[in-house]
């Protein structure tokens, strides 16, 4: 008996310094005549992670003691942000702009020159995301998904005279969102967005794209296209039996709070694509709503239309950080050869769920646009911690 006591001290002893020197604590659990304390044991072990083991009787299970990583809790800069914004402005002689910040749907600031952040203004490119969340949210009630292709719909576009031509009924929804059909930026002939052009509406496009074999698309290249979201843009009306924006205000927008938005402005019939007139407050909403943190969509872009290499996905452009977490970010830009018709837009959303959204009045470059995306992104994200 005082043996079977001594081993048994000693077991526990080694138990307690394995534990102490941080090292796997290893114990045996039998495979019948069970106590409810190792009953207990073995089912918190097979639900912990990085535990090993098997889940039969009579098998030793390693539980692994790791260090948390140190955590450096998200604080928002907000002055720091909107200092970044004005000076950002004041570097491209943009006189006239907004832009609003904005945390787990609450608009926690905004500034504004010469424009008022509760006023829309065109969005371009930005409307892209409506158009993939408005999409997105009518596909979770039909019989179709992201891998649906056109061929699948071919009954569905033909109730607009859209038939899909033998050569694009292949590409499906998800190469559409995330630009991997093949399609250029803009139709031969329309690759000019200038005023007056007729042709150059949602309904056109989507109409060449689909019937016209001089469109084809070089297929599995990678353009960034606005004809893609011009047919998505024709599938939501043609799902719906509705225009566009009597479809997408109250299915995306006005959920998201986002009341005071349009497809408006002079380039209004590029709907899905450029033709969204939007505040920079409820643009703001709006991400927040349908790009938060906790969104299937976000935290597995995967599963629904992305494509890793160039980080292209449902409307937008999500990409992973050195520090840990991504960024979700687009850009928007009405080019014309009258100043007061050039409009610009920008945002820029993160895993913290730190908003950034702006607009202006200007015909930007590239590097502009990367210039503020780079110089607003340290305060949307956390600070990595330091030793």
């Amino acid at each position: 008996m005082r043996s079977y006591i001594l081993m048994l001290c000693l077991m526990l002893a080694g138990y307690a310094i394995n534990a102490y020197r941080g090292s796997p604590v290893t114990m045996q659990i039998a495979p019948s005549g069970q106590s409810d304390a190792d009953k207990t044991a073995q089912t918190i072990s097979d639900l912990v992670p990085g535990s090993v083991g098997k889940p039969a009787g009579g098998m030793e299970v390693t539980e692994s003691v790791v260090p948390a990583l140190p955590q450096t809790p998200f604080e928002f800069d907000l002055a720091g942000a909107e200092q970044v914004w004005r000076n950002w402005m004041a570097e491209y002689n943009l006189t006239a702009g907004a832009m609003s910040l904005g945390r787990h749907g609450q608009i926690l600031q905004s500034a504004n020159l010469r424009r008022s952040p509760d006023t829309p203004y065109p969005v371009a490119s930005l409307s892209k995301a409506i158009t993939a969340m408005c999409l997105n949210k009518m596909l979770a009630e039909t019989e179709y998904g992201w891998t649906s292709t056109l061929g699948d719909l071919a009954s569905v576009l033909a109730r607009l005279n859209m038939p899909p031509q033998a050569g694009v009924r292949s590409i499906t929804l998800a190469a559409l969102a995330n630009h991997t059909t093949g399609f250029t930026k803009n139709l031969k002939g329309m690759d000019t967005a200038g005023e007056g052009r007729n042709l150059y509406t949602q309904q056109n496009i989507a109409r060449e794209a689909l019937t016209n074999p001089a469109h084809l698309p070089k297929k599995g290249k990678f353009f960034y296209s606005n004809v893609n979201y011009a047919i998505l843009g024709q599938v939501i009306v043609a799902l719906s039996g509705q225009s566009y924006e009597e479809t997408c205000q109250p299915l995306v927008m006005a959920p998201a709070g986002a009341l005071g938005a349009i497809v408006g402005g002079r380039m209004w019939a590029t709907a899905g694509f450029g033709g969204w007139s939007v505040s920079s407050e409820d643009y703001a909403r709006f991400v927040m709503h349908w790009y938060a943190p906790e969104r299937d969509w976000v935290a597995t872009p995967e599963d629904f239309a992305y494509y890793e290499r160039r980080k292209s996905g449902l409307g937008v452009f999500q990409t992973p950080q050195r520090t840990g977490g991504y960024l979700i970010h687009h850009t928007g830009l009405w080019e014309s050869k009258k100043a007061s018709r050039q409009h610009g837009a920008l945002f820029v959303t993160s895993d913290t769920g730190a908003t950034f959204v702006a607009n202006w009045q200007g015909d930007l470059d590239k590097k502009a646009y990367s210039d503020l995306r780079k110089a607003i992104a340290p305060y949307l994200q956390r600070v990595p911690a330091t030793n």
